[in-house]
């Protein structure tokens, strides 16, 4: 006989199996809304309502009209790998339900309390069961209409660890929020109500797929769209994609589904940016909302506890499928061009192949000499290894000895490179002795000097003479870094930063931008927006900051909003920072912009009274000083 005791593996209690597995099903209260609603999509209901108070953490209550469960399928409902979508092998391979796994009501029953009401429209009565963590279910009639209704309450009372690890309850209803809007984009067909508490977030109706866009993102975001529609090889592509105006610089307006599931696939969504590549500016993200409809036979679904993630059988062609899609709409929409040109080749004659030993060598194409590549040191003291495949002759980026942004990934310039460029029909300039900025008053001491010029690099740079040479300045950044810094003052309250619009400006908000404005808007009014709620989904804009330009009064709010959203949950150390580079960025004179020459003065004065001057916020260069000394031996008088 073997002394069981003494064995080191041991079967685990169901309970404690039951809550591994809920951590893995259900992180937040977002994880038990997704799969209640889905359980709901599942059944057949075309009236799906949702109501949770305290973010989900006190009470989840999904209420649907769907087909119902008899009793004795009440009774399994609440064990693990009880499922009523999957029963061989061959459904595993072919599944077309949202809820398949037998695992969302056993692990919330293990961490919750729950309560079930139910009836099918057979029955004359419903039933209810109550499941509560190591206790036996109980089963008893009760009076409900066809449907089902779930009550979770309490949720991880059980489990403090877990618990403490949530949110605030403005980021976990925001979580909520965000997925109730993903199912009510797709699902057109399904009345959605969403209660947060007593107020009602939205309640929209089976309609056309446009108009229920437009209901719940506003009709100025429905009225931007063109639609995107492709089939090939059994795979249908539909939905739309937002014009260049409606790109964030977040993903919040990135709505991706597989055969109706909300999916996250950076390579696809990369295939929708790479469409809109020559058309957004740095950073931006393009807005869509695409139903990719494939055999569920050729993708699998089982990838991730939470089924975000898919796996396709051939996620290449998917790739291009998507990417031509987008393409195409673009295109009759008259912004990408039908014939594009070839990419010029460069004119510089330098190569890096690999040799034998697997080293990257520099060739000359145009006389075949084999360049000595050994790392060289510039004369700013940056070490930079040309043995990388890719590297292009003259690349440089700005380096400031003092550690204003020490941290960001900047190189300079080739040293010692001149042989290589004398088969080439042009002339490069090497930027080896441009002289790290780090004095204000120098650089700024010719600005008030009546004879000063000023003129602008392809309405992108401003050039203006020093004492000691030309100054080049990135317009944008250089704006950038001078709001960012008065918005800095003006939220720590050293002076008002605000203007009144003449007529106040309404917007329509999705719920997870009302509950980012409610947690920000102390700091929103500090930094000059003046706004109040008008309805539940409504705001009403009545004073935007100083700088704002005229028509980017909403677009620069709402950029704050989606940023922060983005980043989810900055700590409060960093908040007011966040959302000064943010506003900057928004409100920020753009490359292509045409300015005066006194619009270019006040600039660059501005830009010396900041603390600052030599980089943006996000850490680029702003300024670039070449030296006179540079241009005499360029032109041969030293």
């Amino acid at each position: 006989m073997i002394d069981k005791s003494s064995n080191n593996i041991k079967i685990l209690p169901d309970f404690i199996a039951n809550q591994i597995a809920a951590g893995e099903v259900v992180q937040r209260p977002e994880s038990v809304v997704k799969e209640l609603v889905e359980n709901s999509l599942d059944a057949g209901a075309d009236s799906i309502a949702v109501i949770v108070k305290g973010a989900g953490k006190q009470l989840i209550h999904v209420y649907d009209n769907g087909n119902g469960m008899t009793k004795n399928d009440l009774s399994l409902s609440c064990k693990r790998h009880a499922t009523s979508k999957i029963f061989s092998q061959e459904d595993l391979e072919n599944i077309n339900t949202f809820g398949f796994r037998g695992e969302a009501l056993a692990s919330i029953s293990s961490i919750a309390n729950v309560e079930i009401r139910t009836r099918t429209k057979n029955e004359q009565t419903g039933w209810k069961l109550i499941a509560e963590p190591m206790n036996e279910d109980l089963i008893e009639p009760c009076n409900t209409d066809t449907g089902t209704q779930v009550f979770v309450k309490n949720l991880f009372y059980n489990v403090p660890a877990r618990r403490k690890f949530l949110k605030t309850d403005l980021t976990e209803f925001r979580y909520i929020s965000d997925t109730m809007l993903k199912f009510a984009l797709l699902n057109n067909q399904v009345r959605f109500t969403f209660y947060d508490d007593d107020v009602l977030i939205f309640d929209v109706h089976p309609e056309t797929r446009e108009k229920r866009i437009s209901d719940i993102l506003g009709e100025k975001t429905a009225g931007s769209l063109m639609p995107v529609s492709i089939e090939s090889e059994g795979i249908i592509i539909s939905g739309f994609a937002g014009q260049p105006h409606l790109a964030k610089q977040s993903r919040t307006g990135q709505y991706l589904y597989l055969n109706g599931r909300s999916i996250q696939s950076k390579s696809l969504s990369y295939a929708v940016f790479s469409a809109y590549e020559h058309l957004l500016e740095k950073n931006s993200n393009p807005f869509f909302i695409i139903n990719l409809q494939v055999d569920p036979k050729t993708v699998d679904v089982n990838v991730h506890p939470q089924k975000h993630e898919v796996k396709f059988d051939d996620e290449r062609y998917i790739f291009k499928l998507i990417n031509t899609a987008i393409t195409e709409s673009l295109r009759q929409h008259n912004l990408v061009p039908e014939i594009r040109m070839k990419e010029m080749e460069s004119y510089l004659p330098i190569d890096s192949l690999k040799s034998g030993n697997g080293e990257f060598i520099m060739v000359n194409k145009v006389t075949g000499e084999v360049i000595d590549n050994t790392p060289h040191i510039s004369s700013l003291g940056i070490n930079q290894d040309f043995r990388k495949p890719g590297f292009q002759h003259g690349e440089y980026k700005h380096f400031e000895k003092r550690n204003y942004h020490s941290n960001t990934n900047m190189q300079t310039g080739i040293s010692d490179y001149d042989k290589l460029f004398t088969e080439s029909s042009k002339t490069t300039f090497s930027f080896d002795s441009i002289t790290p900025v780090n004095e204000k008053t120098e650089l700024s001491s010719n600005l008030d000097n009546p004879d000063s010029m000023f003129w602008q690099l392809h309405n992108k740079y401003i050039f203006t003479q020093t004492v000691h040479g030309l100054m080049m300045v990135d317009q944008h950044a250089a704006h950038e870094r001078v709001l960012y810094e008065r918005a800095v003052k003006a939220m720590n309250k050293e002076y008002s930063y605000s203007q009144n619009l003449l007529f106040p400006i309404n917007s329509k908000v999705t719920a997870s931008e009302l509950s980012t404005i409610k947690e920000l808007i102390t700091e929103l009014i500090n930094l000059g927006y003046t706004l109040n709620l008008k309805d539940p989904d409504t705001i009403e804009l009545h004073g935007v900051p100083l700088d704002v330009r005229n028509g980017l009064e909403l677009s620069s709010l709402k950029e704050i909003i989606d940023n922060f959203t983005e980043t989810k949950k900055i700590e409060s150390t960093n908040k007011r920072d966040s959302l000064a580079a943010s506003y900057s960025c928004k409100a920020a004179i753009k490359a292509g912009d045409i300015l005066t020459k006194d619009e270019m003065k006040k600039l660059l004065k501005d830009l010396f009274k900041c603390d600052n001057p030599f980089s943006c916020p996000h850490g680029r260069p702003v300024i670039i000083e070449v030296k006179l000394d540079e241009f005499d031996k360029r032109f041969g008088r030293i």
